[in-house]
């Protein structure tokens, strides 16, 4: 999720911040595949929960950061899972803040969450392969190639320059990605009620483009279908009614990663 007001920004340093996306039992793969294959269902809103994760060095922290969901969340079972079939394994309650830190193999682990509800349903809140640490993962052991590498490496990816818009027409748009579509939601300003027109596209990596028309009132939303389990670029341009014009937002969107 990312939210932009003018030229600001959330950032979790050295950390994934991580929507509840999935219903899946967790456990090591039976087959001997790595990572482990996760089939993904989107949950109903009122049981999304958010995790944040950060690794330093071989381990592993999960950090418990609120949600729809958290007074019915149970706890969430976070496993680390490593490239040779082993895995740690803890969890996390439902108070913000809560965390479990793990040790991994720092050869590109596999981190499972799985989220336990006072109602008996439970859903995968993450599935995420962290890091290859160069120094702590053996020098014999072979680097599962990233497939996301090559996308990432788009010329059509590459965000153009952002306009600061002056405060008093400062305009706020949320970004959602989820695990095949891109959610852009308006969020107000001190602009609003000067918007002529919002539009926002989103560019895929082969270059192709879709361009719609955002609405000016709280909560409007519109919704991309994402070309690739990777990333895409969103970017959106406002024009005033008073004829300035400015190109606000341009990112590229991590769709599996969620980064």
């Amino acid at each position: 999720m990312a939210l932009h007001m003018r030229t600001l920004k959330w950032v979790l340093c050295g950390a994934l911040l991580v929507t509840i996306i999935t219903g899946f039992s967790s456990g090591t793969s039976e087959t001997g595949v790595f990572p482990i294959p996760v089939e993904t269902v989107k949950p109903p809103a009122n049981l999304t929960v958010s995790v944040q994760l950060n690794q330093e060095g071989m381990y592993t922290t999960a950090i418990f950061r609120g949600g729809h969901g958290q007074s019915l969340l149970k706890e969430i079972q976070v496993d680390v899972i490593h490239p040779d079939g082993s895995k740690d394994s803890g969890a996390i309650g439902n108070d913000v803040g809560d965390f479990v830190t793990l040790r991994g193999s720092g050869c590109g682990d596999q981190v499972i969450g799985t989220a336990y509800f006072k109602n008996g349903m439970s859903y995968v809140v993450l599935n995420e392969k962290m890091q290859y640490i160069r120094g702590i993962c053996p020098a014999d052991y072979s680097e599962t190639i990233d497939p996301c590498a090559e996308i990432a490496a788009s010329p059509a990816l590459k965000p153009d320059p952002v306009q600061e818009i002056p405060f008093n027409k400062s305009v706020i748009i949320q970004v959602n990605p989820d695990i095949s579509t891109i959610e852009v939601q308006f969020r107000g300003g001190f602009g609003q009620n000067m918007i002529k027109t919002l539009q926002v596209t989103r560019t895929g990596p082969d270059g192709s483009k879709e361009t719609m028309d955002l609405g000016h009132s709280i909560g409007d939303e519109i919704n991309f279908k994402a070309t690739n389990n990777c990333m895409d670029r969103v970017y959106a341009d406002v024009s005033f009614i008073d004829g300035t014009m400015y190109h606000f937002y341009d990112e590229v969107i991590h769709i599996s990663r969620m980064i």
